[in-house]
């Protein structure tokens, strides 16, 4: 399926000059473009981190991305990855799928205005609030099922809600666990998005580093092999590649030692008691076209990986030969400064200069 992607990642706002973006402002313009230029996506996913904002302009992108998923017949799905708070909860509720990262915080309140004037003037600010808290309270109660009485009790006193409270109260659909998902991890269902490519690479060539002895801290060709949750697993010099791992074999990983079960990119299972690994477990599924294509791709990166570790150590061998080649002539170069510079006397002997020695390199 070809996803789409929309971000609104600031304070909403109906700003709209140019540099609007820069300041970390979003407005209906700016989504509105970003829709534009995903007019092929199937699906747009919609990601959201911020504090709220304008009233009006919050409610705007709403019902415009609601009816783009209505008029292209595309599911809308919204991410909330940070802080989803006050009109960009609103924002939130466009999608058919409301998903939440485990970290991140939800909050709903009261709106709020600031007004300048006589008590007719604070009145009528007061009875326009009053409208719109109702329209607000209103609005989640449909998108929820939540009661209106507890819906004004939460927005009266700023409610902030974490993950598990969020979806408990019919906020969002669904949690994005990653370590739970890995847990869960199904050959058959094995989706790996660019985030996760992204991320798979760094970890790959950061193995590469170490093996070269190039990553701060690292033993020359130490093996790590980073598992689907992210956790990279260090079996030192015991071994060359993944395949001569073996039960009994100990391995470390950031902090500690590893304890449990690790599923690897392969649908294998490598469970280790205290350090040690104990068993390992085959997949239990048959691969499907879209693993094997998997496995091609990464049989592929391993290649590239391959011809990058072979151009680094032939870009080592050479830069060695440089140095020596440096040395060589910087010590001719002192030989020789060293016979012109000594002064000589009226007879032509050497005169005795004190000083220091210049030491070899």
């Amino acid at each position: 399926m070809n996803e789409g992607h929309i971000f609104i990642q600031g304070i909403i706002s109906p700003w709209q000059d140019k540099s609007a973006e820069e300041w970390g402002e979003v407005n209906i313009k700016q989504v509105t473009q970003q829709i534009q230029d995903n007019a092929d996506a199937e699906k747009l996913i919609v990601h959201i981190h911020s504090p709220g904002g304008d009233v009006d302009e919050g409610f705007g992108i709403h019902d415009i991305l609601v009816a783009h998923g209505k008029d292209k017949g595309i599911e809308i799905e919204t991410r909330i990855e940070g802080l989803c708070a006050s009109i960009a909860t609103v924002i939130a509720m466009a999608g058919s799928k409301r998903l939440i990262t485990e970290n991140s915080e939800f909050m709903i309140h009261n709106p709020w205005m600031e007004t300048v004037g006589d008590s007719d003037e604070l009145q009528k600010s007061a009875d326009e609030l009053k409208v719109i808290e109702k329209k607000i309270i209103d609005f989640y109660a449909v998108k929820t099922g939540a009661n209106k009485k507890d819906l004004d009790k939460w927005m009266k006193e700023e409610k902030y809600m974490s993950a598990k409270q969020a979806k408990e109260l019919g906020f969002v659909t669904d949690i994005i666990t990653t370590i739970k998902a890995v847990a869960k991890f199904k050959l058959k269902n094995t989706v790996m998005d660019n985030s996760e490519l992204d991320k798979k690479i760094d970890n790959r060539f950061t193995d590469l580093l170490k093996k070269l002895g190039l990553a701060k801290g690292s033993r020359a060709q130490a093996l790590t092999v980073t598992a689907g949750d992210g956790t990279v697993l260090d079996f030192g010099d015991q071994v060359e590649s993944v395949e001569e791992i073996e039960v009994g074999m100990t391995a470390t990983i950031e902090g500690g030692t590893p304890d449990g079960e690790y599923v690897m990119p392969d649908g294998k299972t490598f469970v280790f008691a205290a350090g040690t690994l104990t068993e390992i477990k085959e997949a239990e599924e048959e691969e499907t076209e879209e693993m094997k294509q998997l496995k091609a791709e990464n049989e592929d990166l391993k290649k590239q990986l391959s011809d990058l570790q072979e151009a680094n150590e032939q870009a080592i061998a050479d830069l060695k030969k440089e140095v020596v080649a440096v040395k060589a002539q910087v010590k001719s170069d002192i030989s020789t400064f060293e016979k012109a510079s000594v002064p000589q006397s009226g007879n032509g002997e050497e005169m005795k200069v004190p000083g220091k020695p210049i030491t070899g390199i």
